[in-house]
C-alpha cells in the first residue's frame, strides 16, 4: 500500500469518525496501525442566573464588628439544651405517616427514649428516640426535608 493510499483512507476514516459523532477509531492490520481520536464535544454547562445583591454601605468598621459579635452571641443562645442531630443523611418525617399526628410538638414533654422523629434512608424508616428528659424547644426541620448527618433537628432544654 502506498503512502498516497492510507493518506486517502485515512481521510476518510477521519470524515467517518466526524460524521457518527464517535471519539475514537483504531484499526490494526498486518503492516499499519491507524489510530483516529475525534474532537471530544464540549461540555454544555447551563447556568442559571444569579442575580448580585448591591453591597449596603457600611458607616464604620465597629458598627460591622458589632453586629457580627450580636450575631454570633445570638446563635450562640438560640440553640440552648440537648441538641438532636441526625444520626444518617435523608428524610426527615415528623409522623409515624401522613395522616397521623406528629411525634413531638414545640413546648412537648418527652422522656428519654420517646420517639422524636422519623429519618429515612435507603427505603427505611429509622426512629430517632429522646437522648434525655426535657421539654422540647426546637424543631428545625419541616417533614420532608432532606437532613444532612449530624444536623441539629431537635432543641431539647
Amino acid at each position: 500500500m502506498e503512502l498516497k493510499e492510507i493518506k486517502d483512507i485515512a481521510i476518510e476514516l477521519m470524515d467517518a469518525v466526524k460524521a457518527k459523532g464517535l471519539s475514537e477509531l483504531s484499526i490494526d492490520a498486518k503492516d499499519i496501525k491507524i489510530k483516529i481520536k475525534g474532537n471530544a464535544p464540549a461540555p454544555v454547562v447551563v447556568a442559571a442566573p444569579t442575580a448580585t445583591p448591591a453591597a449596603a454601605p457600611v458607616a464604620n468598621a465597629q458598627a460591622v464588628s458589632a453586629h457580627q459579635a450580636a450575631q454570633t452571641s445570638q446563635a450562640e443562645e438560640e440553640i440552648v439544651g440537648t441538641k438532636v442531630t441526625a444520626p444518617l443523611v435523608g428524610t426527615f418525617y415528623s409522623t409515624p405517616s401522613p395522616d397521623e399526628p406528629p411525634f413531638i410538638e414545640v413546648g412537648q414533654s418527652v422522656k428519654k427514649g420517646d420517639t422524636l422523629f422519623i429519618i429515612e434512608a435507603m427505603k427505611t424508616m429509622n426512629e430517632i428516640v429522646a437522648p434525655c428528659d426535657g421539654t422540647v424547644s426546637r424543631i428545625m426541620a419541616q417533614s420532608g426535608d432532606m437532613v444532612e448527618y449530624d444536623q441539629t433537628i431537635v432543641v431539647i432544654v
